[in-house]
């Protein structure tokens, strides 16, 4: 029997890196305390069958897109990542590749997005943001030009997402549904899944922006680690329409 690829393969493949906590986990077993490792700051020899290994899984076993939750275990490390990078364009897959990184934002650079909140951009930069809509503007910029990314969606939380975009104006997108949230676990995975799978299919970054902040919305408003299935989140576009 003769295997074909999903089309969206053809498409674009987008490979979401969640750096920031430990191990391969879920999005609740994320919230279990540990200790972050230290940073990886050079290639090794591992690094280069990492990625090799990676880029062959992906395309013989047919899996469009890939999460990875390596939160601060030291796994997907910036020299795994830019290795990644460089194996996919030399073997001629130019995909979209997001990071969401707790502890090493500003080491991972000239990825397609990244998706930080408010609490590790003023981490990584040494900042207070609060309400202040000038210090906010600064820092999406300020995490452009040092990670030299695509672009940068910061969520907010109650004050919705900002999407910061070189050469672009900040878009601004408030929070769908309401503020009085159910459970948070596994938003911020929720939110980059849904970007990455918006960027595959073709997306421009601000309908993908738009599309997992009703995403996030929707997650948010359930108990525990929840899913948002595609249904819910066509009745939630189609009720904004």
């Amino acid at each position: 029997m003769v295997k074909t690829r999903p089309t969206l393969a053809y498409l674009a493949f987008a490979v979401a890196i969640l750096a920031g906590l430990a191990l391969a986990v879920t999005p609740a077993s994320a919230k279990k305390k540990s200790k972050p490792a230290e940073p990886v700051v050079e290639e090794s020899a591992e690094d280069m069958v990492f990625a090799k290994s990676f880029i062959g899984k992906t395309y013989d076993e047919e899996l469009p897109i890939d999460g990875w939750d390596d939160l601060g275990g030291g796994l997907v490390s910036p020299a795994v990542v830019s290795r990644l990078r460089r194996e996919l364009k030399r073997t001629g897959h130019v995909i979209p590749i997001l990071v969401d990184s707790r502890y090493r934002l500003l080491n991972y650079s000239g990825l397609t997005a990244c998706t930080p909140n408010e609490s590790e951009v003023e981490q990584a930069l040494g900042i207070r943001i609060n309400d202040d809509a000038r210090v906010l503007e600064r820092a999406g910029r300020t995490i452009l030009e040092q990670t030299r990314m695509q672009a940068v969606l910061i969520t907010r939380g109650s004050r919705g997402m900002a999407l910061f975009v070189p050469g672009e104006p900040t878009v601004h997108i408030p929070i769908f549904g309401s503020d009085e949230i159910a459970d948070v676990t596994g938003a911020g995975d929720t939110v980059m899944a849904t970007m990455a799978l918006a960027l595959a299919a073709g997306a421009t970054f601000e309908l993908a922006a738009r599309l997992a902040n009703y995403a996030g919305g929707l997650v948010v408003m359930k108990r525990g680690t929840a899913t948002v299935s595609a249904s819910e989140l066509r009745n939630a576009v189609k009720r904004e329409a």
